[in-house]
């Protein structure tokens, strides 16, 4: 998926299924070094390399950020499960492979934990419509290390991540 889709996906479900709460799940790269494989993030805000919020805010900057409630409502539960969850700013990119492989690198110096390509706009249009947005996300690879999860292990690491959010959907 990626920013694009992911509005689609937020708008319809917002607009036509009048959903209330959107919580999204996925993969992201660490960009910080005590993050470790199957690490879970839980996204507090996500800046982005992407012209999507610039387009939508003639040129100036939003501060995509989570739902307060579901964030805690995350972090009570991961607790419960046993799971550190971590909790700060992501990156959402529009470059899987980006052109400067160390371009990362300045984004990790202020503190952003990992890069995905979807919650820049996930909390742009929760913030439109006015619902709760969280995303959760799984550590499947390191840009600060260079490890990584295989395929097969991916399907068995991301267990916690959507034990979270099944339990928050009850």
């Amino acid at each position: 998926m990626d920013m694009p889709s992911m509005a689609i996906y937020a708008h319809e479900l917002a607009s036509f299924y009048h959903a209330k709460r959107l919580i999204r799940v996925g993969s992201c790269g660490a960009i910080q070094p005590d993050l470790k494989l199957r690490d879970i993030i839980l996204a507090m805000s996500a800046s982005t390399d992407s012209s999507f919020n610039k387009l939508r805010f003639q040129g100036m900057d939003f501060a995509a950020t989570a739902s307060f409630r579901l964030l805690k409502e995350a972090d009570d539960c991961a607790r419960q499960k046993g799971v550190d969850a971590k909790i700060g700013a992501i990156l959402s990119s529009d470059n899987f492979y980006s052109h400067d492989p160390e371009q990362w690198k300045l984004w990790a110096s202020y503190g952003v934990l990992a890069i995905e390509m979807e919650t820049a706009a996930l909390y742009t249009l929760a913030a439109q419509h006015r619902i709760e947005a969280l995303s959760i996300l799984t550590v499947s690879d390191s840009l600060v290390t260079g490890a990584a999860e295989s395929s097969e292990a991916r399907q068995q690491a991301f267990v916690s991540m959507f034990e979270i959010a099944l339990e928050m959907a009850e």
